[in-house]
């Protein structure tokens, strides 16, 4: 069953220890920042209200249509100006948050993440690894970190695909965490890894041409593996590098994350990239709605980090490299 926020793979036991020695000494400031932006958002609802209270006492003869004008034009501008305000604070609130909460668990867990909190993966990379083939109309993302684990180059952001399903509707493709690590350029074909219940090819030549991304030709491969056959399908465009790249370690290590996870994780393996998805429903990184200290909430954030850090020591890709 697919969760919001991953499982522990292991027990990260010096949470506790973390949150009071790094996360309390900078809770004070940021409580103040949150206040600012409450505080304009209560602007924009007085603005908003005395503009009501405007129109209503136009009507009941308590303003001139003169004296109702003007005071109509000073609420309106109360209320861009709120906004305005709101915007600005909450964007540097934001960055203040991410600066002082984020990037402390990352260089806890794993120094030296470079961490770009409004940047995120590029759409070549995630239309390389046809893990989601459905053409998007709608493709964002944030909390963009790059580094090393261990020897592994990777990087990853949260993304956000949707499709135009109907008129004023759209349809989710993929939204969680997009993974891209690097292998060696040998392995430069395509294996494709998706979740067993999933359906990643057309149904009909419409689907084809019109609702999904081309993919190379490719043949599906099993694997005398019955716990991973279980979970996952194998299509691949080279079957003896697939063989390869898919030993018993790395079916093991791919069970592992699917299980632990609870999450329909899918990888694929293409042109000397190994490209991991992991969906996930809520925000992975974003302040919390109602306090910033909230210490179940920053839990989640040091558990996402950890789970990103656990999931490249996990996978054997080092004997890819």
């Amino acid at each position: 069953m697919q969760t919001d926020t991953p499982t522990l793979l292991e027990d990260p036991s010096d949470f506790d220890a973390f949150y009071k020695t790094r996360i309390e000494p900078v809770l004070p400031q940021l409580r103040s920042e949150c206040r600012r932006v409450d505080g304009w958002g209560y602007a924009i609802l007085g603005s908003a209200i005395l503009g009501f209270g405007v129109f209503v006492g136009y009507h009941a003869d308590t303003f001139t249509g003169v004296q109702a004008s003007w005071l109509f034009v000073l609420c309106a501008a109360g209320v861009v100006f709120s906004v305005y305000k709101y915007a600005q604070q909450n964007d540097r609130f934001t960055s203040d948050y991410k600066s002082a909460i984020i990037k402390a668990i990352m260089d806890h867990l794993s120094p030296g993440l470079i961490y770009k909190p409004d940047d995120f993966i590029a759409a070549k990379e995630y239309k390389s690894s046809s893990l989601f083939r459905h053409r998007f109309d709608y493709f964002d993302g944030n909390d963009y970190i790059e580094g090393r684990i261990g020897n592994i180059p990777f990087h990853c952001s949260e993304l956000h695909t949707q499709c135009d399903y109907s008129v004023n509707r759209q349809m989710t493709i993929f939204k969680g965490l997009f993974m891209n690590a690097n292998i060696n350029s040998r392995f430069n074909g395509g294996t494709y890894i998706w979740p067993r219940e999933g359906n990643p090819f057309a149904n009909s030549l419409m689907d084809q041409y019109v609702r999904l991304m081309p993919i190379p030709p490719v043949s599906g491969i099993r694997f005398s593996d019955p716990e991973f056959e279980q979970h996952f399908r194998v299509s691949t465009t080279w079957p003896d590098q697939a063989t390869e790249i898919l030993s018993a370690e790395m079916r093991s290590a791919m069970v592992y994350l699917r299980k632990k996870l609870g999450l329909a994780i899918s990888f694929s393996f293409v042109a000397g990239h190994c490209y991991i998805a992991m969906p996930m429903q809520k925000d992975l990184l974003e302040p919390s709605a109602y306090d910033v200290g909230d210490k179940l909430e920053i839990q989640k954030y040091f558990l996402t980090i950890w789970v990103i850090r656990e999931t490249i020591r996990r996978l054997p890709l080092d004997v890819l490299q």
